[in-house]
């Protein structure tokens, strides 16, 4: 009897420690009485162009095709695939300059895609009769690494991509996955900058950090119940063991 009990107090310690509490996997856990709170966020509009940023230009205008220095093949955006947008598009070189035909080297670094298009109207007001600038990003990517389902680089071409719909791109985080601890590595005037994020949170929705940035990377980082290997731990065996021996044992006595 009492090497049963043991047995079985030994398999609840175990089946215990192996659990993941289920607070530690929801995200956005709001207060009760802010359940149904809505909250003023960043909406992402304040992206900003960075050197080596790829950018899709197009310029339209009443002029004829022939008198229009930027290519009118460019307009349909959406129905060109991603390898010609790529040779289409404009490099941010390291200085921040982009060089465009005619116009020569505007600096448009720090410029949200909104100013970069005012800025180049301004610059084709004597050239073009009454232009219409649009300026896009291109093979934008993200990488996503550590405990999700499906680690690796992603492209998007939203320029609001949320973190939650990054992290749904990558396959979801995994229950050993600590969502109150994740990594935010971002690329910003020629330095690097890393953040520490609470997905559980919902301040997170009124941070600068709810819309990801254009070659953001994310590390998932592991709970500590995965740092010290008990998702690849035989629990099975080991309950198993356990009670061949001391099965074994209570035989022997008898």
């Amino acid at each position: 009897m009492v090497q049963r009990m043991l047995c079985l107090g030994i398999t609840l310690c175990i089946l215990f420690f192996s659990c993941v509490p289920q607070h530690k996997i929801v995200y956005v856990q709001s207060p009760v009485e802010k359940k149904d709170a809505e909250y003023s966020m960043n909406n992402g509009k304040d992206l900003q162009i960075q050197p080596f940023d790829m950018l899709y230009i197009n310029v339209a205008s009443l002029d004829q095709p022939g008198y229009n220095f930027f290519n009118q093949e460019k307009q349909n955006y959406s129905s060109i695939s991603d390898a010609t947008l790529a040779i289409l598009s404009y490099t941010v070189n390291d200085s921040g300059n982009v060089h465009l035909p005619i116009l020569g080297s505007l600096h448009l670094q720090g410029q949200t895609l909104e100013g970069a298009s005012r800025l180049i109207k301004d610059a084709v007001k004597g050239m073009l009769s009454n232009p219409m600038v649009s300026v896009r990003f291109v093979n934008s990517t993200i990488t996503i690494l550590g405990e999700v389902g499906k680690p690796g680089t992603y492209p998007f071409t939203n320029d609001h991509l949320t973190i939650f719909r990054a992290v749904g791109m990558a396959g979801d985080i995994n229950e050993y996955g600590d969502r109150k601890n994740v990594t935010l590595i971002r690329e910003k005037d020629k330095k690097i900058h890393k953040y520490n994020l609470d997905l559980t949170t919902d301040d997170l929705f009124k941070s600068d950090f709810y819309f990801l940035h254009p070659n953001d990377i994310l590390y998932i980082q592991p709970l500590r119940i995965r740092r010290f290997g008990m998702k690849e731990y035989p629990f099975a065996l080991v309950v198993s063991a356990i009670t061949t021996v001391f099965l074994a044992l209570y035989y022997v006595k008898k």
